[in-house]
């Protein structure tokens, strides 16, 4: 499979790297800075390919499956003492509005916000294909807002996300990542991963990768 979009894997500079990620400090950890970690897409197979050539690199095959399907990735975000919001996964009845919703199938992977009992009506369907696929709802609590911030090798440019950033890049190990955010007067809850591929990153988001992967020559 050619290669083609974006900068390849690059060594990752070691102060980013956290011990808890275990790696071995001796040798370089890669990253895989396509961007969109989907599975079995280009930036699934380089993090496979290089895990088979036995390099370390982020994010590994694993970590892209636990990233991209969202129940699976809040899971992983309480493992981690991150902040998610209220959830269950239905069928039919669905919560009351207003939610956020995930389907969980193999076509879709973006949420959609519902807003009253009108939306679900609509979109019930639509999310659950008649219901023949599982939907993670998301209860938004009254004083919520939603905020969707770009983290860059575990910076944001929105200094406010500056350490919720750095938590989540050593929570998911994704150098690019697109996060949807609950924000709340008491916390920052975690609502989604989804791709960031390098293509789309304006010039100050790659300004974070300045210093913190190492340029070929």
């Amino acid at each position: 499979m050619a290669l083609t979009r974006g900068p390849g894997l690059l060594p990752l500079d070691p102060a980013l790297v956290p011990p808890v990620w275990g790696f071995d400090p001796e040798r370089p950890v890669l990253a895989n800075l396509h961007g969109d970690y989907g599975y079995l897409g280009e930036g699934y197979y380089r993090s496979l390919e290089a895990e088979f050539r036995g390099q370390q690199v982020v994010p590994t095959a694993q970590d892209a499956l636990d990233a991209m399907v969202v129940p699976i990735a809040l899971l992983r975000a309480e493992r981690h003492g991150l902040a998610v919001p209220d959830a269950e996964i239905v069928t039919d009845r669905f919560p009351p509005p207003p939610l956020m919703a995930y389907p969980v199938n193999p076509f879709s992977i973006h949420g959609e916000l519902l807003e009253d009992q009108a939306a679900v009506e609509a979109r019930r369907k639509g999310l659950t294909y008649t219901g023949k696929y599982a939907v993670h709802c998301q209860r938004l609590p009254a004083d919520h807002r939603i905020d969707v911030i770009k983290v860059v090798v575990g910076r944001s440019t929105v200094e406010e996300y500056a350490e919720f950033a750095r938590a989540l890049f050593v929570c998911f190990r994704l150098p690019l990542m697109k996060v949807r955010v609950i924000v709340t007067t008491r916390a920052y809850l975690l609502s989604a991963v989804e791709p960031l591929p390098y293509r789309k990153l304006a010039e100050i988001d790659r300004a974070h990768l300045v210093g913190a992967v190492t340029w070929p020559a």
